[in-house]
């Protein structure tokens, strides 16, 4: 009878006082880290990767090219939407033949300012674990996929080496794809000078009518009137409701792209009192 007492007071307790924490999805846009010299780039894309067809069977050589050609092209597609670069490929999807000729040479013939070569390509499922559940095995695969392509200037000297990995879980009883996770290694071997996007999970503050309201702005995309509610209370008397305001409005500048703005909001919440969520999003902050 005890027992059952205390669980409904801790069940009432709950009611009154725990609360489900809201999320704002905050996308952020980030620019390439590296830029190509000139106005006009023009890349030329070749292919030197030899593939030893008296060690990797037929059937496995023609996945690998297929699969390399896949790279090739989703990194053709991505540096093609970079404003102020061309692109031009030498390289066919079949047979995947290796070019021979020097980048200086090539370089000079297609007037390119850079040369991309595919130098090495690997992909394949592999087994990450096995577990036991009950009498029966259950094995856990990835495909994974290596590939390293090499920037060169035009001149063939100044060159730099750019590495890409990626793996993708799969369940290896129904067969399995290597295109998909070609593509994303290239991506990653390129990220430098591909701009990308990251989305944060920012939680808010929802507690009182006042912030509840600012937060309900904040999640339908107004964000100018969740700034109407939420600004005055950060000049407000009560340090908590203000502080946690000011994180709120944090978080609307971030989902503005205003970086500087929102570093400066996040500070002055832990300024009005010292909270956990705005430590977080500072140090995010400082690094977007």
């Amino acid at each position: 009878m005890k027992l059952f007492k205390l669980i409904c007071i801790l069940f009432v307790a709950c009611l009154t006082s725990c609360t489900v924490i809201q999320y704002a999805t905050v996308p952020v846009d980030y620019a390439p880290k590296l830029v190509f010299n000139q106005d006009t780039a023009h890349i030329l894309l070749v292919n030197k990767i030899a593939f030893d067809s008296t060690k990797i069977n037929k059937r496995k050589l023609v996945a690998l090219k297929a699969a390399a050609y896949t790279a090739v092209a989703g990194a053709e597609k991505e540096l093609k939407l970079l404003p102020g670069v061309k692109v031009t490929s030498l390289i066919d999807s079949i047979p995947f033949n290796t070019n021979p000729d020097s980048v200086k040479q090539l370089a000079a013939t297609y007037k390119a300012n850079y040369v991309l070569t595919i130098n090495d390509f690997n992909a394949g499922l592999v087994l990450d674990n096995v577990q036991y559940d009950g009498n029966a095995q259950v094995a856990y695969y990835s495909t994974k996929a290596m590939v390293n392509f090499t920037l060169y200037e035009s001149n063939g000297v100044y060159f730099k080496k750019l590495k890409g990995t990626a793996e993708e879980p799969q369940d290896g009883r129904f067969g399995y794809s290597i295109n998909a996770v070609a593509r994303y290694a290239a991506l990653d071997a390129l990220k430098d000078y591909l701009p990308y996007t990251i989305t944060n999970q920012r939680p808010l503050y929802s507690q009182g009518e006042q912030l509840s309201a600012g937060v309900k702005q904040i999640l339908t995309g107004r964000f100018d009137l969740a700034y109407k509610i939420l600004n005055p209370l950060i000049d407000g008397p009560d340090p908590k409701l203000a502080s946690r305001a000011a994180y709120n409005m944090a978080v609307v500048y971030e989902a503005q792209g205003d970086i500087d703005e929102a570093l400066a909001l996040a500070k002055l919440s832990n300024q009005k009192q010292q909270n956990d969520y705005a430590t977080i999003i500072i140090a995010a902050l400082i690094k977007e």
